[in-house]
């Protein structure tokens, strides 16, 4: 599927594709569109479309089988891509974005970039003196966009969901907060809680220990005192 997306890729005139691999056949369908995915009929017999601008992570990029006939999404292709890094190209590169949408997310800069057929990367981030953050689209891979030394990182156009910010960047956070970073702080504060109410029960068993031995103690004491009065006394 992911050959026949660039085959719309390069045809101007092609806003939609249908790909599959039918019942009875050896070899895979690829079909071009000039009208939106919406507008195609209803294909059947394992063939599936797609809109051009359709992410590289919804479209299947291995051969397709009677048992799955679009293929599958390769699941190391995505850990592979870059997302959520500083910029490592040339920094004397003359590449610069094609388009600048305002957006509040990492995720809607995303978005953007998924709407764009030719973008292939973005960048995203806010400025140590702005109070908007910035968002960049590229038509280059994420390992050719320049070296930059301030807080926006690039991402493929292709990266997982839980590597894309969706929280509203901040100062202390110039790209937002991406979800899988959220679970980890998650757990982090759970583990720390559950620290730190052993460590309080511990302290609490230690008190009682000790307020019980002072009992046991002032007891004795009195005891003693009882019984030397009492001798004193005959």
């Amino acid at each position: 599927a992911q050959a026949c997306q660039k085959l719309c890729a390069a045809d101007s005139s092609c806003k939609s594709f249908i790909f599959g691999l039918p019942a009875n056949a050896k070899a895979p369908t690829c079909k071009l569109y000039s009208v939106p995915a919406a507008q195609v009929p209803n294909q059947g017999n394992n063939l599936y479309v797609f809109d051009k601008a359709c992410s590289d992570k919804a479209v299947p990029n291995t051969k397709p089988t009677q048992d799955k006939p679009r293929g599958e999404v390769k699941s190391k292709a995505a850990r592979d891509l870059v997302c959520n890094t500083a910029p490592s190209g040339a920094s004397n590169s003359k590449i610069q974005p094609f388009a600048t949408p305002s957006v509040k997310t990492a995720e809607k800069c995303q978005d953007a970039c998924d709407a764009q057929a030719s973008c292939q990367s973005f960048l995203f981030g806010l400025p140590a003196d702005a109070s908007a953050p910035v968002c960049k689209l590229y038509k280059v891979a994420p390992s050719k966009i320049p070296r930059r030394d301030d807080e926006l990182y690039v991402f493929a156009k292709g990266c997982p969901a839980a590597k894309v910010p969706t929280t509203a960047p901040t100062h202390d956070e110039p790209r937002g907060q991406a979800p899988s970073e959220k679970q980890a702080d998650d757990k982090s504060g759970t583990k720390t809680e559950s620290k730190n109410d052993g460590k309080d029960q511990a302290q609490t068993g230690e008190k009682a220990k000790t307020s019980a031995k002072a009992n046991n103690n002032n007891a004795a004491a009195n005891a003693n005192n009882a019984g030397n009065n009492e001798q004193k006394n005959n």
